[in-house]
């Protein structure tokens, strides 16, 4: 049996209800305010998964940043989904605006990659709905509890009339039993394995990239050497990309200057730092973030 109390007679100890305070909780949204949208974080995402909106677009970084904003704002002990949905939610993004804006070779290859884009596309639009339909269950589930918080469960008493009338237990089972389903619960449980299935190897060595880019142009002795030398002994498409991400890292560092006529050119790069400079300097992990 369950008894019901009105909101206007559950007050807590400050004088304000329980379920205006969880209402309250649940009606914290994240905005954004960019060049091409203004509005609800959640609304942007409509947009994107309706086709509406370009991804492309987007300032990624901008929008990160706002949050990190309104995360200052937020109590984390009752708003950690919230964050832990924008990483995730995040993370999506970031994969599909770096795929898009991935240059396209005029190779033989090039159907491939266009359908291997419109998968990974609809790949996206496909992992947006179902974060809009988690979401949109999750405010389901939030709403059913503020609207029964003030029910609780009443405790009811057997009299002794009823009790009367009831039989006697009969306990038919003793220890060995017990332990014989024990064992044979046991015995059919499945071995307790650890799935390594989340760990991998880097598959690309950035900071051996790094380092045999360095050398190389530095060996230059200040002429100039072109990408696509640095890349002719490149194995795979990470390592080009793990050598080219080596060669903004110098160059935010002002360790190398470059040359291009246009865009798709051949570019030229060329060593100016001295020997001293960074010709041990170590390029961390966190460089190419």
């Amino acid at each position: 049996m369950e008894t019901h109390i009105s909101e206007n007679q559950q007050i807590a100890s400050d004088g304000t209800s329980d379920v205006s305070v969880m209402e309250n909780d649940i009606n914290v949204e994240f905005s954004v305010n960019l060049d091409v949208y203004q509005g609800p974080f959640d609304a942007l995402l409509g947009l994107l998964a309706r086709r509406s909106l370009d991804l492309t677009e987007l300032s990624l970084c901008e929008i990160t940043q706002e949050f990190l904003d309104f995360v200052q704002t937020l109590d984390m002990n009752r708003n950690i989904d919230t964050v832990s949905a924008f990483i995730d939610v995040a993370s999506i993004l970031i994969e599909a605006k770096s795929a898009a804006l991935l240059p396209h070779t005029e190779s033989s290859d090039h159907d491939e990659q266009t359908l291997q884009a419109l998968r990974d596309r609809d790949l996206l639009f496909a992992r947006l709905l179902q974060y809009k339909a988690f979401k949109e269950a999750g405010n389901n589930f939030r709403e059913r509890l503020a609207a029964n918080s003030g029910f609780f469960p009443h405790h009811a008493v057997v009299t002794e009339q009823v009790a009367s009338m009831l039989p006697e237990l009969q306990w038919s089972t003793d220890a060995f039993d017990l332990a014989r389903l024990a064992a044979r619960a046991l015995m059919n449980a499945p071995p307790e394995e650890v799935s390594l299935a989340q760990l991998h190897v880097p598959q690309v060595n950035l900071q051996a990239q790094a380092a045999m880019i360095r050398e190389r142009l530095m060996s230059a002795e200040g002429d100039a050497c072109s990408f696509e030398d640095l890349i002719c002994d490149a194995t795979s498409r990470l390592e080009i990309i793990a050598r080219f991400f080596a060669v903004l890292v110098f160059f935010k560092q002002g360790f190398v200057q470059y040359r291009q006529a246009g865009p798709f050119a051949s570019l030229s790069l060329r060593w100016v730092a001295k020997h001293t400079d960074g010709a041990a300097l170590p390029v961390d992990a966190g460089d190419f973030a």
